[in-house]
């Protein structure tokens, strides 16, 4: 029954989207977000309710329903299609026998083809804020499930998400939700009404309590980033101190004394099992890298057994730690976006990726001297532009010991940046050459 009521949601949901480009465009990332066949069973889970909005938003871009004159290069644009490319070539030259090869290539192209086109459709404020929802409303309400199964089972609940998806481990799952937090305190900051604003607020919250309760060490760490990045640079400190304080407290009384003890072991990482099999893997996929500097060995190749043992003795850029030889274990994966990028894509695949999510980074501080510029009407894309570089550093500090590499939530917050850099740009163009006007008009009227 659930199923079938889905089933027509989703059916209700398609005319709307042939109504205008834009909701196609909305719908296409809410269901690439929320993954909503992961809460179901039977004939729809199968369902690739994803692929039907991104046929129809590119079935309109094709028909030309969309105007293309407003599109806008950036810089995220170009690198994007340089490592579309590149990624192409690494999984045509890829380890044979590798099931993972295409279904990773598959969701890196998929996320990067979104958010090339997101110059396209997002080009005012109204659409930064529809964009956000939809993050917020697809990654973050798992988050808000995971975070009430949380309080209601006293913190002994196992975080899980959606089954068959990368989400699906705890640990992976974290990181993703730690990039939503700076984006529901940014729509709590600027939304006009005000249970709108306590909405947002308890999403924040319901957050923070499942990335805590789901014990991951990884997840804690970008969870801590984002908490001391909000109270060093928001506007609201003391309201966001207040708030990081009041979280903490909570956390000190609610969570469960298994997970303090998990995240205990962050500092004695040499005598952790589950560290050293990660240290294993880095090794492994850095071995991978030195033989094929270029292009790696293809997507996940490291989790191919054949493959792990060609490489786990071989020289690696870890030699250094003197590490036994491994006994013949299970291929694991990377644990590490670094690592991950490196075994599958090669040095110069990894000099790509960091290339690319170094540009929020650079780019917030250009975002709030045009945002400082333009005057009190643009302080929200000066606090946007914080919170996009807040969401890429808690990715950047969670993903150094999971395997989301190719998340594609990622890959759309580094181009939602580029997108409000331009926007800026053109508004204190604008701004400029009305300035200018003004002053040749003023010796005009002095005259006369």
């Amino acid at each position: 029954m659930r199923d079938l009521l889905f089933a027509l949601a989703m059916l209700a949901l398609i005319p709307l989207a042939f109504v205008r480009p834009f909701n196609a465009y909305m719908l296409w990332g809410w269901t690439s977000a929320m993954i909503p066949t992961g809460f179901l069973f039977g004939f729809m889970a199968s369902a690739r309710v994803n692929f039907i909005f991104a046929g129809i938003t590119l079935l309109l871009v094709v028909l030309r329903r969309v105007d293309w004159s407003q599109y806008r290069f950036n810089w995220a644009v170009v690198l994007y299609l340089v490592f579309l490319l590149h990624a192409t070539v690494s999984w045509l030259t890829g380890y044979a026998g590798n099931d993972n090869n295409f279904k990773y290539f598959d969701l890196l192209m998929k996320g990067l083809v979104f958010s090339m086109l997101m110059p396209m459709f997002v080009q005012t404020r109204m659409h930064f804020h529809a964009i956000l929802l939809v993050v917020v409303f697809g990654l973050g309400l798992h988050g808000v499930i995971e975070g009430l199964k949380t309080v209601v089972s006293g913190g002994s609940h196992n975080m899980f998400g959606p089954a068959g998806s990368m989400l699906y481990d705890r640990n992976h799952l974290s990181t993703a939700l730690a990039m939503v937090l700076p984006i529901a305190y940014y729509l709590y900051l600027h939304s006009v009404h005000r249970f709108a604003r306590w909405g947002f607020l308890s999403v924040f919250v319901l957050i923070v309590l499942a990335i805590m309760g789901g014990g991951s060490r990884g997840g804690f760490v970008a969870l801590a980033v984002v908490a001391f990045w909000l109270i060093l640079t928001s506007r609201h400190r003391w309201r966001t101190l207040f708030i990081v304080l009041a979280m903490g407290l909570l956390l000190s009384q609610f969570v469960p004394d298994s997970v303090v003890a998990r995240l205990e072991t962050i500092g004695e990482a040499k005598e952790d099992d589950s560290f050293m099999g990660r240290v294993h893997a880095w090794k492994i996929s850095s071995a991978l890298a030195l033989e094929h500097p270029f292009f790696g060995g293809g997507f996940h190749a490291v989790q191919v057994q054949y493959v792990w043992d060609h490489f786990k003795t071989a020289p690696s850029l870890l030699d250094f730690l003197n590490l036994p030889e491994p006994e013949f274990v299970r291929a694991k994966a990377a644990h590490s976006v670094y690592f991950e990028v490196m075994g599958d894509l090669g040095f110069l695949g990894l000099f790509l990726y960091l290339l690319i999510f170094s540009l929020p980074l650079l780019n917030r501080f250009s975002v709030k001297r045009m945002a400082t510029r333009l005057g009190p009407d643009y302080v929200w894309a000066r606090d946007l532009g914080d919170m996009l570089m807040l969401a890429v550093m808690a990715y950047l500090v969670g993903g150094a010991s999971v395997s989301v590499a190719y998340l594609e939530m990622a890959y759309f917050m580094v181009m939602l940046m580029a997108v409000l850099q331009v926007h800026l740009r053109q508004r204190l163009n604008e701004h400029q050459r009305e300035q200018a006007r003004l002053a040749r008009a003023a010796p005009d009227r002095g005259v006369a």
